[in-house]
C-alpha cells in the first residue's frame, strides 16, 4: 500500500520538492482530557499528536520524515530528503455532530533535493534548504460516532533562511512564500472509538508570485491512530 501511494505521489509532484507540505493535524477534539496520536504514510512518514488541555483549548505537535533513495546521477529525480518538526495551539468547540476548531504554529524543516539552484549557478545538485514555517489553520466539520470529517484550509508562510551543498553555504534573503493548503480529512472508528483509520487528500496552492522554490504540490495519506479519553456525546443541560 505505502509503495503505490509513493508512487502515485511521484506522479504529480514537482521533480525535485524542496519543500514538501506535511498532513493536516485535526484532531476534532470533543472534551477536556483527550489525547491523540496517529502514523500515517503518505509525503513520508508523518507522525502526529495532540490533547486537549481544557473543553476548548488544545496542543499539538507533528514530524514528517521523508528519506527517498540514495543519490543516483543517472536517477536524481528520485532523490529527497525533508522533515519537518513543529508545534502549535489551538481553539476547538464541539456541538454534539459538528465541530469547529483552529490552530496556529511555528515549525522547522530541512528539504534536500537534487536540482539547479539559482544560488549555485547553472550547475545542478544536490542542495539542502532550511527554513521556518508559521501555519493558521482553521477547520470544520462532522464528529460521527463511526465517521469523523473535516475541511481544514491550512495557510502557511515558509521562509527558507539558508542553502547549502557540501561545499558551499550561502543565506537567503528572499521575503517569505505564502501558500493556500487545504485538505478533506476523513477517520473511521472502532474499537469504542479508541482506535481509528485516517485517510486524507489536500493541495498546496502558492499565494506569492515568483516562488524560487519547488514544492510537492498534492498529499495523500493513510494510516492508523489512537485515542485515549474524550469523545462522549455531549448532553444538553435543562
Amino acid at each position: 500500500m505505502s509503495r503505490l501511494l509513493l508512487i502515485g505521489l511521484a506522479a504529480v509532484s514537482a521533480c525535485a520538492p524542496v519543500y514538501v507540505p506535511n498532513v493536516r493535524n485535526s484532531p476534532m477534539f470533543t472534551k477536556a482530557g483527550e489525547f491523540q496520536t496517529s502514523l500515517q504514510i503518505g509525503n513520508g512518514w508523518e507522525a502526529q499528536s495532540a490533547y486537549a488541555v481544557t473543553d476548548h483549548f488544545g496542543v499539538m505537535a507533528n514530524f514528517s520524515y521523508i528519506h527517498q533513495t540514495g543519490f543516483d546521477p543517472d536517477h536524481a529525480d528520485d532523490f529527497l530528503r525533508h522533515n519537518l518538526l513543529e508545534g502549535g495551539l489551538g481553539y476547538f468547540s464541539n456541538n454534539n455532530d459538528s465541530f469547529f476548531e483552529v490552530f496556529a504554529g511555528y515549525g522547522r524543516g530541512k528539504g534536500s533535493s537534487y536540482d539547479q539552484y539559482e544560488f549555485f549557478g547553472t550547475q545542478a545538485a544536490v542542495a539542502t534548504g532550511r527554513y521556518n514555517r508559521y501555519f493558521l489553520q482553521p477547520a470544520f466539520g462532522l464528529n460521527k460516532d463511526e465517521l469523523n470529517v473535516s475541511f481544514a484550509p491550512r495557510f502557511s508562510m515558509v521562509d527558507f533562511y539558508e542553502f547549502s551543498t557540501e561545499l558551499y553555504s550561502t543565506a537567503v534573503y528572499e521575503k517569505p512564500k505564502f501558500f493556500f493548503e487545504p485538505a478533506i480529512i476523513g477517520r473511521a472508528n472502532f474499537a469504542n472509538n479508541h482506535l481509528f483509520a485516517t485517510f486524507q487528500a489536500g493541495a498546496s496552492l502558492g499565494m506569492s508570485s515568483a516562488v524560487y522554490f519547488d514544492r510537492r504540490n498534492f498529499q495523500v495519506s493513510a494510516g492508523l491512530g489512537l485515542r485515549l479519553g474524550g469523545y462522549k456525546k455531549l448532553v444538553s443541560r435543562l
